[in-house]
């Protein structure tokens, strides 16, 4: 049973932190809720206070600006990511949002709150890495912008303070025509999470960019790839197999995950190298 609380609909950032300050680690925000809600059932998320922040003008929508860049607003649903669709060069986030759960659960999942729910197996985690993401976050003491590779910092958790609230995930445009692409291996067809999760861009300007979920503490952007093009496979496959540090569990063995982050980095090159063809960068 869920416990007795307080809701709180908001329609300002300054109201929403200022029930922040008020109830402190009692509080929680509410986005989408379909992770928030079963911690509190199950007794990991102790909240008493709710803060709805879905009627905060601005946090639902989605924008591109004259120069390509993307700004997700932290309650923007999954579906609603898929329906508007995102610019190009940035279809490895559209691929990751359509394995993502069920329909029904986009429909109220959220981009914010899958990125602030850190799990190890995210399943944006790995796109928005790829492809520069950063976090906006605000708190009394005003805002800041977070690259996503510095804001994951072990199993959910982040570096946001516990007066901070993000609202917008932001991604840059690419200096020169960009490539992505994203794969997820799970269990099941349809809803279960990610046993190991890939995605990858390209750009002649940027380079080679991997990252991986559920591979270790947090999704992970490869290090180490400075200089590798989409011909040098066998050095990415190397560097990726050097770089994680997966776990057993009741979804799959380590040795299960690191065969299979092989063989879908190995699925993202080589879709990066078809669309390279192609003449989409």
């Amino acid at each position: 049973m869920l416990p007795e609380i307080c809701y709180h609909s908001v329609t300002s950032v300054d109201d929403a932190l200022a029930l922040l300050k008020r109830h402190g680690r009692d509080a929680g925000i509410l986005a989408g809720g379909t992770d928030l809600l079963i911690g509190m059932q199950d007794g990991t998320a102790c909240v008493r206070h709710l803060i709805d922040i879905k009627p905060i003008p601005g946090l639902g929508e989605l924008s591109v600006s004259d120069s390509g860049d993307l700004a997700i607003g932290a309650c923007a649903t999954i579906n609603r990511l898929l329906e508007e669709g995102v610019p190009p060069g940035m279809e490895a986030l559209a691929q990751a949002a359509d394995v993502l759960a069920t329909y029904q659960i986009r429909n109220r999942a959220t981009v914010g709150g899958n990125v602030c729910n850190a799990s190890p197996a995210c399943d944006l985690g790995p796109p928005l890495l790829v492809l520069d993401a950063e976090v906006r976050a605000v708190s009394p003491n005003g805002e800041r912008t977070i690259p996503l590779k510095d804001f994951f910092t072990g199993v959910k958790c982040t570096c946001c303070g516990p007066d901070e609230i993000v609202t917008h995930i932001m991604i840059p445009a690419s200096p020169g025509p960009r490539v992505s692409s994203f794969r997820k291996r799970q269990r099941l067809k349809g809803h279960d999470l990610a046993m190991v999760n890939a995605a990858a861009a390209y750009s002649r300007e940027a380079g080679l960019k991997v990252a991986l979920g559920a591979v270790a503490e947090t999704p992970i952007l490869i290090g180490g790839l400075d200089g590798a093009g989409l011909d040098d496979r066998a050095k990415v496959l190397d560097t990726v197999a050097n770089s994680i540090s997966p776990i057993d569990d009741v979804r799959g063995s380590r040795t299960y995950r690191l065969k299979m982050a092989e063989f879908l980095v190995g699925e993202v090159l080589d879709e990066l190298v078809a669309k390279f063809k192609e003449g989409q960068a």
